[in-house]
């Protein structure tokens, strides 16, 4: 399709008089979002780092759509504010590892434009310097050979082109092109999980295909196509690497979605959606509706909507739980926060503030704990042929609620999923160094699910008992050392499907007649154990975590279970007549987190020290 004439001038205008004014700099990175968008599932498929779970285009390009829809009614012709705008919808839409890191990078361009009306290409480059300084302060360890070694590349190749003034934006912004295509060859030499599939990375090739649609916009008379770019590789190695209150709230969750389509029938969605709830509002166009609505039921709300386009930016707040937030009548101020990966008692929940993480089957989308309960996760998974894939919670969602909660205490500890299997953790701190209304702690705590959960609740029995706020950091830090985490499956495909473990242990397990135990030991999924023969699972696993408690200690005991009640409620009796040393026990339902690696049927037993 020619360009129209308004760009063909728009083009020639940038490249005579050398500068992007804000109009300019949206169009670009458009472009450079649109060239993205199609290879999504070529990225899900070679994302093999941190973990093979495939998930690092569904990442990347669901933080980068609401760029690209919802920016550009607000651009204007200041480059400066073009670049807040892009930047705020970044950060609130930044899903995943790889989506929180471009997040981070569309703000460390945000503070680089700062004052510039039009961008020049010295400024140019140091926008690019200043998006991979602000995403590599965000991460706590950074790997090489991955997008951080792109973007510092690209970085530091822009500066060095910036210098020499003959050249133009095209030739430049070619520069950095050619700059990036190099570096992401080299990501397959780099690190090892890369260079055992022969595969560069896939957050990499997202941010070299966002700079390659930045390039096209610019093109005089052709556009570099995506084949140019060496991302072939063998599908069977990577194949191989997956499987080797004041008030009574009638309805409780505050709900919001997005729906685009070409024409949304408001009023037939009205009538459908009455019944559903209270205070329910509409706003936006025919092909772009938001709708509010208080409701019990969220995850039929936004089945509903889905039905009238594509729905975005699911929110639901608990106003039962910030209402108890609001009144909160504990000493000491401290609120107690975790992520969803952490499987609490209901007896404790009013006490701990939680940060939901997100999970999908294909395209359909939920918030953990809110719009499926525990049961109809695990029925789904049983049917659906789409593995659900977890995203963590973004800094957006730990701001949000950090905002709220200092409102209304004095001060955070935040305890999260271990960094070995999440990013959570990062998220968390990221988001915590943008809060300075409030004191805030955020905990690795080496753990996931009950291990976690047992975490939090001694942290809420430090505070009822007393204890200050360094006090409860102390002792949980040291009380990480003192809980245990050992998981066993029912169906080892859902581990392998999640990219987990490889799938000769399932063959070998099969084959053999084993049932492995996974457990958690300094912050990663480990295997810890074996149990021989099918039968009898769970007097088997009794005897096996009976053997992990010593007759000397006392412990306090957690079990959940992945719809699979009557095979824990066994497990708990098991336990409690063997081991008179267990002082207190809870039995309850394994969240999403871990049970979308885990499956049907698992259990996970949890017990830590009592001192």
């Amino acid at each position: 399709m020619s360009e129209n004439r308004e760009y063909i001038t728009q083009k020639k205008r940038i490249l005579d008089e050398g500068y992007l004014n804000g109009f300019d700099v949206f169009r670009a990175m458009e472009a450079g979002i649109n060239n993205i968008l199609p290879y999504q599932d070529k990225l899900d498929e070679i994302n093999v780092f941190p973990v093979p779970d495939g998930d690092t285009g569904t990442n990347m390009c669901f933080t980068l759509i609401p760029v690209v829809e919802e920016c550009a009614e607000k651009v204007t012709e200041n480059a400066e504010q073009v670049y807040n705008i892009m930047a705020d919808t970044a950060l609130e839409s930044a899903r995943g590892n790889s989506g929180t890191i471009i997040a981070q990078y569309f703000h460390g361009m945000r503070k680089a434009a700062r004052g510039k009306n039009n961008i020049y290409i010295i400024d140019f480059a140091k926008i690019l310097e200043g998006g991979y300084n602000s995403a590599i302060a965000s991460l706590l360890n950074p790997k090489e050979g991955t997008i951080i070694t792109v973007m510092r590349d690209v970085s530091t190749k822009a500066i060095e082109l910036s210098a020499n003034a003959e050249l133009d934006f095209q030739q430049f912004l070619n520069g950095c092109y050619n700059e990036a295509e190099d570096s992401l060859q080299r990501t397959k030499t780099i690190l090892k999980i890369l260079k055992k599939t022969n595969v560069v990375d896939a957050g990499a090739l997202g941010f070299v295909l966002i700079i390659q649609g930045i390039l096209n916009s610019l093109e005089k008379n052709h556009q570099i196509q995506s084949k140019h770019l060496n991302i072939s590789y063998d599908q069977n190695k990577i194949d191989a690497l997956k499987k080797d209150v004041d008030f009574t709230i009638t309805n409780k969750y505050c709900t919001e979605c997005a729906i685009e389509g070409s024409v949304i029938n408001r009023n037939e969605l009205k009538e459908t959606i009455r019944n559903l709830g209270d205070s329910i509002v509409f706003a936006g166009t025919k092909s772009r509706v938001k709708v509010h609505i208080h409701t019990n039921e969220p995850g039929k709300f936004f089945q509903i909507c889905n039905a009238y386009g594509k729905v975005v930016d699911e929110k639901v707040d608990d106003m039962t739980k910030q209402e108890r937030t609001i009144h909160h009548l504990d000493g000491g101020g401290i609120a107690i926060v975790v992520d969803s990966g952490a499987d609490i008692p209901e007896e404790y929940s009013n006490e701990i503030q939680v940060v939901p993480v997100r999970y999908s089957f294909g395209r359909e989308q939920h918030i953990d704990g809110v719009t499926q309960t525990s049961s109809e996760f695990y029925r789904q998974m049983s049917y659906d042929s789409n593995h659900p894939k977890t995203s963590q919670p973004t800094p957006g969602d730990f701001k949000k609620t950090y905002n709220f909660i200092s409102s209304h205490y004095d001060s955070i500890i935040s305890m999260h999923l271990s960094k070995e299997v999440s990013g959570t953790f990062q998220s968390a701190l990221n988001a915590s160094k943008n809060i300075k209304s409030i004191k805030t702690t955020v905990i690795d705590s080496w753990n996931a699910s009950v291990g976690l959960g047992l975490l939090a609740i001694y942290a809420v029995d430090l505070k009822q008992n007393g204890k200050s706020y360094q006090q409860i950091i102390s002792m949980v830090e040291k009380k990480k050392q003192q809980t245990h985490v050992f998981l066993i499956l029912d169906d080892l495909s859902y581990i392998v499907k999640g990219g987990r473990a490889p799938a000769k242990i399932k063959t070998i397990a099969n084959i053999l007649r084993l049932r492995p135990v996974l457990g958690i030991k300094n912050g990663k999924l480990k295997p810890r154990g074996v149990l021989y023969g099918k039968s009898q699972m769970v007097d088997k696993f009794g005897v096996y975590i009976n053997k992990k408690m010593s007759y000397k200690k006392k412990y306090r005991l957690m079990i959940a279970h992945a719809n699979a009640k009557s095979q824990s409620e066994k497990l708990l009796k098991i336990l409690l007549s063997t081991d008179q040393n267990i002082i207190d026990h809870f039995n309850l339902e394994l969240g999403c987190a871990l049970g979308a690696h885990a499956g049907p049927g698992a259990l996970a037993v949890g017990f830590q020290e009592i001192d």
